[in-house]
């Protein structure tokens, strides 16, 4: 028995993660350099994207790549969305970006109903969509309000400061309380804090980051113990990406990479995706109680798990001490024999033998 987890982690070691990423914000956001930074390697690629689309005013672009560490693989997939907020008209720039998403969904749907899904599904579903905001220490545009609000619901979504290395501390903590006021005024779930999970670990240091102010460097800077490090240098000084009192990149790193990689892929599958699925139900007259992806299945299962084990819990309780009372009266009833059989007078008989 103690050799299962060892065996679950192979098996799993086998098989490699997948996590598709999109990336959407204003263009001159340093977004592809962002990407490079976060994953520390070349993630540029001029090769044709498997999946191409090509749109009116929005150009979304998922490329590829497979990343090794220590015998784990991970299958990325970079969603660019190249145009975004470009023209004059930004209202329709959202639009390409919702009927990607929800062509991913199509598909996995579909794919669930083929005959093969047994071979496994490939899993292009959006698992997180890091949401750029200009550095520019007001409040949100009305661009990124109406575009969150759009995209949160349905998709997960973590909101980052681009070039957070052009503002100071001060700057960066009152853009981001103004930031966070904006979203709560406009209850915009961002994740984690809109995702709570009993299961996660302790998040609070992550949490204080939100949104994380970022920024990204393809070259190495040289500093005075002669270490190099990614950064930027500048007349004033250098700025480390891998500070994180220079910016909260390895926060975010932290978030994607090492706490909440497979919570994001569940996240799309049993919030977003179920989401998806159950309007799909709906729409052909299904009623509720034949609805298994209904968006309040889970907690009613939950619930009834619940329920059951409490169930189980007493009923196992309730048989205990019928066991215990029968135990005891078997235990009782053998003392009260015994004590009867003492009590009966032992007779003795006398033979006399005449002759």
């Amino acid at each position: 028995m103690d050799q299962l987890p060892r065996q679950n982690h192979l098996k799993a070691k086998r098989k490699p993660f997948q996590l598709n990423i999109m990336v959407v914000g204003e263009s001159g956001l340093g977004k592809s350099t962002f990407m490079n930074t976060l994953f520390n390697t070349d993630l540029n690629d001029t090769s044709v994207p498997r999946v191409p689309q090509d749109t009116k005013t929005v150009d979304i672009t998922p490329v590829h790549f497979e990343l090794e560490e220590e015998g784990v693989k991970l299958n990325l997939c970079l969603i660019d969305t190249p145009g975004f907020g470009d023209r004059l008209n930004r209202k329709e720039d959202v639009q390409p970006i919702l009927e990607y998403i929800d062509k991913q969904y199509a598909a996995y749907y579909n794919a669930e109903r083929s005959s093969e899904f047994r071979r496994g599904i490939i899993d292009t579903r959006v698992h997180a969509c890091l949401y750029f905001i200009s550095p520019t220490g007001h409040s949100l545009k009305d661009l990124d309000i109406e575009t969150l609000k759009e995209l949160s619901s349905q998709v997960t979504v973590i909101p980052v400061i681009a070039k957070g290395d052009t503002m100071t501390d001060e700057e960066k903590d009152s853009f981001k309380k103004m930031i966070l006021e904006d979203l709560e005024y406009h209850k915009i779930p961002i994740y984690p804090s809109a995702y709570p999970d009993d299961d996660r670990d302790d998040m609070q240091e992550t949490l204080q980051h939100v949104p994380f102010a970022v920024m990204g460097s393809d070259s190495l800077v040289d500093l005075p113990n002669g270490q190099q490090v990614r950064g930027r240098a500048y007349r004033w000084g250098t700025v480390e990406v891998e500070n994180p009192a220079h910016c909260d990149m390895i926060h975010l790193r932290e978030l994607l990479i090492i706490q909440c990689l497979h919570e994001l892929s569940d996240l799309s599958h049993h919030h977003h995706y179920h989401g998806y699925r159950t309007s799909l139900l709906r729409k052909d007259g299904r009623r509720e109680s034949f609805m298994k992806c209904d968006e309040e299945y889970d907690e009613r299962m939950d619930q009834l798990k619940k329920n059951n084990e409490q169930a189980m819990g007493q009923r196992e309780e309730e048989m205990r001490q019928q066991f215990v009372e029968l135990v005891q009266t078997t235990e009782d009833d053998l003392k009260r024999r015994e004590r009867e059989v003492y009590k009966i007078p032992t007779l003795f008989f006398f033979y006399s033998w005449d002759g």
